[in-house]
């Protein structure tokens, strides 16, 4: 079972490192049943390995154990500030640097303090044996000389009763924390006293007027008064740092109910029950605005759960205040999610069931838009009295920075809303951390909205992604998109056709979707930024989803403008999923993108976008076709690289009759196609050219172009091309092209002093004549020697012209004399251009390469 949920553990991490996923989901991503999965889930949610949301359905997330201040309700909240400044003066060098915490009794100043200790010793600045000592200065308000004496420590005979050496609290704290509740209850001269210590490190204890005691310590105080009222302007100069808690009242109400549950979770393991309480009691103690804050809040949860357990102490479940049902109350034990917001009242549920049967009911009826939208202010405006101010600014500003990075720079979607009109906005979405939505069913309303407006559903979506991790969330804000998007859906739902850019880096794709779309104002492509190994299967997952999401808008046509691979396996790769018109257009650029994105946002028809965007020219290439090529094609694939490819396309290209389209493919993309698609994917494939052989299942013939070189393999060569209609003189031409491009790069490393490329003509020359006088015909790989031989020959000649240290050799056969003379013949006009002679050993050992063709 290990190894299972530890491959569970592994695909949530892959999957959904950040966002909640359902245990459904989870299921079908590792091929499992959902009750085998949900043993998984419950086994690492008890490790700490994932943390878990209840509702319907349970949400799970991998669980943020190394947060900084992760035990701190609302550390990325309210209190994200805060945490942020105590990080500070943990950290900076040498020792970090004293803090003071301000805000009403009860707020949570000791807890911070606590907090601050913990991080300090994770984070290694202080050792794990370092001391957290704490003193509260109001337990000695009347008797400042005492108080010294604890903190300072004294000297034997300080005072009457001091019969002993004693170390205060300070050396006690010695490489720890000091931390000092109710500080503006210290004396003036302890305040004085603790300069030195804040300043150098050094104080002397009560009675000692000799030797400092030398201590390292981090000082945190705290207190509930003003500072600038009650303490030295000396000594709050010398803690640079102060952080201000906020009253319990005014914290955000979700931070409210996390606090309300952990209260409750504390109790819940106190007494190993689990408490299930009303949504009203709930709703009662987010209420409070007592002085004592959290405290009071706290000790209210302590009697709630005291009164109930002492009249059901025998039970495991303890319920307490009115529950008709359990959809009105919330259950919380010792493992619960203290984040789990809580439902607050019935009757909103009600109110917003019925507004999504209504927002049904106008859809099917097809009303205009501008009475759904009524439906959803008048729902607003009936619990406006649930607005939570701190949670609604925090929405603000998320919906703000969402539009900007979302809509504004990515999809160059410009909105006009009022100010009131976001406010409006951010309390709709608010509302998902306090009614029951879970209960309510969506998916029909959202299915009915993508129908009608999918484009701007998508882009929602999206700007949803952005504002909240949280799928649910997602879920539920689908209800708003009427009041974000106003008088734009009509612009947005006007682009009939589907864009993509794909391009591999960290921003190549989004930085050239965001200038075409900004210039267009509105939303023509996707884009989706690749890493520079994915695959082209994972390139081509991103598109199938996106696709998918589009639904009515393919019936036009897709486009895809992609960076750099195979234009075949794209387009093969895409039209498996769609049966849409399909352009992919290679090497996208800014210009490329912006052309495009014009013509579909003119709406102009897939034919005349197609014929625009081949006009870019072969540095853009295109496919808009189905299989290898739309036309009679040749394949040409040399393993050694696409450089060799082209040369081979070059020759073919030059000597053929153009009746075929020549295709040069990377040898990898080569086998890859042959190896992911069928027969009919190269119904126009007459073979292909390698520089290697290839084994494939599919009926289609692959030749080697060394093989050519030999009869039996250039005669298979011909065929083929005789076959497809090509002429025996255009193929002797090739063969020559061919010939003469290979002996040049055999000999071009070994020539020191001729130019290969000149010198070749001569070398065919030559042969042309042995071949002409004795009329024989030699296959290509005899050439290719022959070419090299007499290359190398003749260089030797003019290195060699003045010496004659050669070994004798005679002709004696008739057949010998007669190669000896037409040799002198031959040879006579390459002698003269170059002033030297061929010696009869060089002629002897063109006797030997060619006397079986004689």
């Amino acid at each position: 079972m290990t190894k299972a949920v530890d491959r569970v553990y592994e695909i949530i991490q892959k999957e959904s490192p950040d966002d909640w996923i359902d245990t459904q989901q989870i299921a079908e991503l590792a091929g499992l049943s959902r009750s085998v999965m949900s043993i998984y889930l419950s086994q690492l949610f008890k490790e700490g390995k994932l943390t878990k949301k209840s509702g319907r359905p349970v949400l799970w997330k991998i669980a943020q154990n190394d947060l900084p201040f992760k035990d701190l309700i609302g550390y990325s909240g309210s209190l994200k500030t805060i945490v942020k400044k105590c990080q500070e003066s943990i950290v900076y060098p040498p020792n970090g640097f004293p803090i003071v915490i301000t805000g009403p009794s009860g707020v949570g100043k000791s807890f911070l303090a606590r907090n601050i200790y913990n991080e300090a010793k994770k984070l290694q600045v202080i050792s794990e044996d370092a001391k957290l000592v704490t003193l509260n200065a109001a337990d000695y308000a009347n008797n400042p000389e005492l108080l010294s004496s604890v903190l300072f420590g004294y000297k034997r005979g300080a005072f009457t009763g001091a019969n002993a050496d004693t170390p205060g609290l300070i050396d006690q704290a010695d490489n720890g924390y000091f931390f000092l509740d109710e500080v503006h209850r210290l004396p003036k001269e302890s305040q004085e006293k603790l300069f030195s210590l804040l300043d150098l490190g050094k104080f002397y204890p009560l009675g000692e007027n000799n030797i400092a005691h030398q201590v390292n310590v981090r000082f945190i105080f705290a207190t509930t008064e003003n500072l600038d009222n009650t303490l030295l302007k000396t000594f709050i100069r010398r803690v640079p740092l102060h952080v201000s808690l906020p009253a319990f009242k005014n914290r955000p109400l979700t931070e409210r109910l996390s606090l309300i549950f952990n209260a409750f979770k504390q109790e819940a393991k106190r007494t190993n029950r689990k408490f299930v309480i009303s949504n009203q009691t709930i709703e009662k103690l987010t209420q409070n605005t007592d002085a004592g804050n959290v405290g009071a809040m706290e000790n209210e949860v302590k009697l709630l759960c005291a009164s109930a357990y002492t009249e059901h102490s025998k039970d495991k479940t303890i319920e307490i205040g009115q529950i008709e049902h359990r959809n009105n109350a919330i259950a919380i034990d010792e493992v619960a999610d203290i984040n789990n917001y809580a439902p607050l009242k019935d009757k909103e549920n009600v109110l917003l069931k019925n507004l999504f049967e209504e927002l049904l009911k106008s859809i099917d009826n097809k009303a205009d838009s501008t009475d759904r939208t009524l439906l959803l202010m008048k729902f607003l405006r009936k619990i406006q009295y649930l607005a939570d101010d701190n949670l609604i600014n925090s929405l603000v500003y998320k919906f703000k920075a969402s539009v900007k990075t979302v809509l504004n720079n990515k999809y160059g979607i410009k909105l006009a809303i009022s100010e009131s009109g976001i406010q409006q906005i951010a309390f709709g979405l608010s509302l998902y951390y306090l009614i029951p939505n879970q209960e309510i069913k969506m998916d029909e309303l959202i299915s009915k909205l993508e129908e009608l407006y999918p484009r701007t559903m998508y882009v929602y979506h999206q700007l949803l992604k952005n504002i909240s991790p949280d799928l649910n969330f997602q879920k539920f804000g689908v209800t708003w998109i009427l009041l974000v998007f106003q008088n734009r859906i009509k612009k947005i739902e006007s682009i009939q056709y589907t864009g993509i850019i794909l391009a591999h880096g960290n921003s190549t794709a989004t930085s050239i979707q965001s200038v075409v779309n900004n210039l267009c104002g509105n939303y023509i492509f996707e884009a989706f930024d690749m890493p520079i190994d994915v695959s082209i299967h994972e390139i081509n997952r991103y598109v199938q989803k996106y696709i998918k999401n589009q639904k009515d808008h393919q019936h036009k046509g897709i486009f895809v403008l992609f960076d750099m691979g195979s234009l075949t396996q794209m387009f093969s790769e895409i039209k498996k999923y769609s049966n849409s018109e399909l352009l992919v257009i290679n090497n996208v650029t800014t210009a490329t993108a912006l052309d495009t994105g014009i013509r579909i946002q003119r709406n102009d028809s897939f034919k005349e976008i197609t014929e625009a965007a081949n006009r870019f020219g072969k540095a853009s290439g295109t496919q808009y076709y189905e299989g290898l090529a739309d036309t009679s094609n040749i394949v040409v694939s040399c393993m050694s690289g696409v450089g060799l490819s082209e040369e081979i396309k070059r020759m073919m290209l030059e000597s053929l009759s153009n009746k075929f389209k020549i295709i040069t493919m990377d040898y990898k993309d080569l086998k890859q196609t042959l190896e992911n698609h069928e027969q009919k994917f190269f119904d126009k494939t007459k073979f292909v050219v390698t520089t290697t052989d290839i084994d494939t299942k599919l009926d289609i013939d692959i030749i080697n172009i060394y093989d050519i070189m030999e009869k039996d393999g250039y005669q298979r060569f011909e065929k083929l091309l005789v076959s497809s209609g090509e002429q025996r003189p255009n193929i002797d031409t090739l063969m020559n092209r061919m010939l003469k491009f290979f002996t040049i790069e055999g000999i071009k490393d070994r020539l020191q002093f001729l130019n290969p490329d000149v010198v070749i003509d001569e070398v065919q020359l030559i042969t042309k004549k042995y071949q002409d006088y004795y009329d024989m015909s030699l296959d290509g790989k005899t050439k290719l020697n022959l070419y090299m031989h007499l290359s190398l020959m003749i260089e030797r000649m003019l290195v060699n012209s003045h010496n004659n240290d050669n070994p004798s050799v005679s002709f004696e056969s008739e057949k010998e004399k007669e190669f000896y003379s037409v040799s002198r013949t031959i040879f006579k006009g390459i002698e003269m251009k170059y002033n030297f002679q061929v010696n009869d050993y060089e002629i002897s050992l063109m006797y030997q390469l060619l006397h079986f063709y004689i």
